[in-house]
């Protein structure tokens, strides 16, 4: 018997050729000269729901990582490339996204190190609207690292006509300038953000021009509405049982498909092949699909459908995320709640034992507080005393995360 609990997204048809373009948004950009390990930037406007957020983060350190981008809305960032070292033994870089997002606000998007930087971080962040919403629509990316005059991220090949070409490059010390046949969207400290779209499928990469000194170039590639994709998805859902997940998905229509692969990831970032089927080829009728895995020691897994054409070429589907029902969940307990927002003390069980890390949000997403500590009890002490409101607090310990809320009252 499988659990009543079922996870469904309901995709729209991907078939058909939209009129809609794609269209660059907006794009703004901070730089800042401090040890502090999170960088947060706010769009100049509102962005819409739906669109697309691309992220160029940088900064000095080579031992630190990006954490986590989150923003205000509660949208979902994946790492596109990096980190990438570059400079010598200086800076590192990394590029993200964020596709189909919840707007209607103005959004913050906010990215925290794994360590506090030397000196500097800086973010830019990209909105794009007529992005393929109902898959994932990263195709191709790549990053290069050099000092010569000419800039090249390297080059790429789109799965599709009318793909979006996204393009970042930062330099180290000379002045860099747009490559031809891009639209510059930002130069702030000489360096640029450019993009474009092009209507054939072929060999690109992003070029720009330095003055001089090291620097780094990245490139990404996104499906947009304008592509026409062989396979229609119009559902896509997961049952667990104690020891198994069940999934189920169909398709509207099918044009020169081929096979399905199902990808499972324990971490968000490293994918495996669990499963593939086969598919119907060519149809105008719905088709149904199954496949039924195992569940894994971690406390989630990701899954996503790769869909293969039979002349090779691949679209994923969008990801969902299934507990595994054989593990025991960490609980949290926090001592009082409210609280007087000097500290934060209470009780937090993880089946692996030992040490545990723990971030305090406020609801714009930015760390207003970390603390590790030995199981079971814990307390944060704050630099300051938070403002009344409402905050999220997140454990994590080796295997296991749990996250809960709590109030600070006047």
């Amino acid at each position: 018997m499988y659990r009543t609990r079922t996870i469904t997204l309901i995709l729209s048809t991907l078939a058909l050729k939209y009129s809609v373009a794609q269209t660059h948004v907006q794009t703004t950009t901070l730089f800042q000269t401090t040890t502090a390990s999170t960088i947060s930037k706010a769009f100049g406007a509102a962005s819409t729901t739906g669109n697309l957020i691309v992220v160029h983060l940088d900064w000095d350190g080579q031992t630190r990582h990006i954490n986590t981008v989150t923003d205000n809305k509660g949208n979902t960032y994946h790492k596109i490339n990096g980190s990438t070292n570059w400079n010598g033994a200086n800076y590192r870089a990394e590029l993200w996204y964020a596709y189909n997002i919840t707007g209607g606000a103005v959004l913050t998007v906010s990215a925290t190190l794994s360590g506090a930087p030397t000196s500097f971080s800086q973010i830019y962040i990209s909105e794009y609207s007529g992005i393929a919403k109902t898959i994932d629509p990263l195709d191709q990316n790549s990053v290069t690292t050099g000092n010569a005059a000419a800039v090249n991220s390297g080059s790429k090949t789109p799965t599709y006509a009318n793909e979006l070409i996204y393009g970042a490059s930062i330099g180290a010390s000379g002045t860099l300038t747009t490559g031809g046949g891009f639209t510059n969207r930002s130069t702030a400290n000489s360096n640029i953000i450019e993009d474009k779209t092009v209507t054939t499928i072929g060999s690109y990469n992003t070029a720009f021009t330095s003055a001089g000194g090291n620097w780094i170039a990245q490139m990404a590639s996104f499906i947009t509405t304008n592509a026409i994709l062989p396979v229609e998805f119009s559902s896509f859902t997961t049952q667990s049982s104690h020891d198994h997940i069940l999934l189920q998905w169909t398709t509207a229509s099918e044009r020169n498909n081929d096979y399905f692969t199902v990808e499972r990831s324990d971490n968000g970032s490293e994918w495996q092949a669990v499963g593939i089927v086969k598919s119907a080829g060519n149809s105008d009728m719905p088709q149904s699909y199954s496949c039924e895995v195992d569940e894994t020691n971690a406390p989630y897994s990701d899954f996503r459908i790769r869909q293969t054409d039979l002349d090779g070429r691949s679209i994923y589907s969008k990801t969902i995320q299934v507990n595994n029902g054989n593990r025991d969940q960490a609980t949290v307990i926090i001592y009082s709640n409210p609280t007087n927002g000097h500290s934060l003390s209470g009780k937090a069980s993880f089946k692996t034992g030992g040490t545990f890390t723990i971030a305090i949000f406020d609801m714009g997403g930015k760390m207003v507080g970390r603390s590790v500590a030995n199981q079971p009890m814990f307390t944060v002490n704050f630099t300051h005393c938070l403002p009344p409101g409402v905050y999220c607090a997140r454990f994590s310990s080796s295997g296991y995360s749990a996250s809960t809320s709590f109030l600070v009252n006047d």
